[in-house]
C-alpha cells in the first residue's frame, strides 16, 4: 500500500510524464529522496546570482531558518504552483524570523527567466530571494540534498520531485516537506524544527509546541504525538487527584 501511495504521490509532482505512451514505464522510485542520508548535512556556501546582484548561500540564510525550493524558471506546471502555494502558506508567519530561497537547477536559466518567473508571482516579501547557480554548483547542491531530476526530450520539460527543504541557521539540512500544497502548520513546525540546534529566547515557546508533534515521513507532515498527549493527560490526572485529595483533607479538618 505504501508503495502504491508513493507512486501516486510522485506522479502528482510533475506533469512531464503524464503523456507517456501506454507501452512506456516510468519508475517514480528514481526520484525518491532518502532523507536519512541528507538530514543534518551542512551545505557548502554556494555563490548565487540574483536579480539584485551576486551573493552567497550563507548571506541569504543570514543566521535564520530558511526554506529552500529547487525549481526551474521556465516551468509552467508544478514549480510555480508550489511557489505560489508557499507564498500563501507563509503570508501570516513572521517574515523577520525566516528566509525563503528559490534556486534554479536548470543551467539554462538566467536573470531574464528568473525575473519573468518572479513577476508572475506578483508581490513577493523582502525575505524571499530568487537566484541562479553556476553549473558545477547546481550539480553539487542537488547531490548534497538528494534532489534528482532529468529532462524529458519528448515533453521538453524536467521531471523532478516537488519539495521544500528546511535549512538551519548554519546551513544544515533539517527537514523535507513534499508536495505542491504545503500547509501553514507544517511549514511553521518545520521552521521551528530547523532552529532546534540554535534556539533563541523568542522561540522557546515554539519549541515546547514542537514537542507535541512528530514528523511523519510517510505523510510528509507533522502529526500529534500520542505519547506526549497521553503523558500530559497522565500528569493532568495526577494533578487533579492531588487537588481532590488536598481538598478532601481540608474538609475533614473542618
Amino acid at each position: 500500500m505504501r508503495k502504491v501511495f508513493l507512486m501516486l504521490f510522485l506522479v502528482s509532482l510533475t506533469h512531464a510524464y503524464s503523456n507517456l505512451p501506454k507501452d512506456s514505464y516510468f519508475n517514480p522510485e528514481v526520484l525518491r529522496i532518502n532523507q536519512e542520508l541528507y538530514l543534518g548535512k551542512k551545505l557548502r556556501n554556494y555563490t548565487i546570482l540574483t536579480d539584485k546582484g551576486w551573493t552567497d548561500l550563507y548571506s541569504v540564510i543570514n543566521k535564520k531558518p530558511t526554506i529552500l525550493q529547487l525549481a526551474y524558471y521556465t516551468c509552467d506546471a508544478s514549480c510555480p504552483i508550489l511557489t505560489e502555494n508557499l507564498l500563501k502558506a507563509v503570508k501570516d508567519l513572521n517574515k523577520k524570523e525566516f528566509n525563503v530561497l528559490i534556486l534554479s537547477f536548470d543551467r539554462r536559466d538566467s536573470i531574464e527567466t528568473l525575473k519573468t518567473f518572479k513577476t508572475k508571482l506578483g508581490s513577493v516579501p523582502d525575505n524571499w530571494t530568487f537566484g541562479v547557480l553556476q553549473e558545477e554548483d547546481i550539480k553539487d547542491l542537488t547531490q548534497s540534498v538528494g534532489f534528482k531530476f532529468f529532462f524529458s526530450e519528448r515533453d521538453k520539460t524536467f521531471v523532478h520531485p516537488n519539495t521544500l527543504i528546511f535549512l538551519s541557521p548554519d546551513g544544515k539540512v533539517m527537514r523535507y516537506l513534499f508536495g505542491t500544497f504545503p500547509r501553514t502548520k507544517d511549514i511553521n513546525l518545520a521552521l521551528i524544527d530547523a532552529q532546534r540546534e540554535k534556539p533563541t529566547i523568542n522561540n522557546i515557546v515554539d519549541l515546547a509546541l514542537l514537542a507535541c508533534y512528530r514528523y511523519d515521513p510517510h505523510r510528509s507532515r507533522y502529526v500529534v504525538d500520542p505519547v506526549v498527549i497521553f503523558a500530559l493527560m497522565g500528569f493532568g490526572l495526577i494533578g487533579i487527584t492531588g487537588l481532590l485529595t488536598l481538598t478532601f483533607k481540608k474538609v475533614q479538618e473542618v
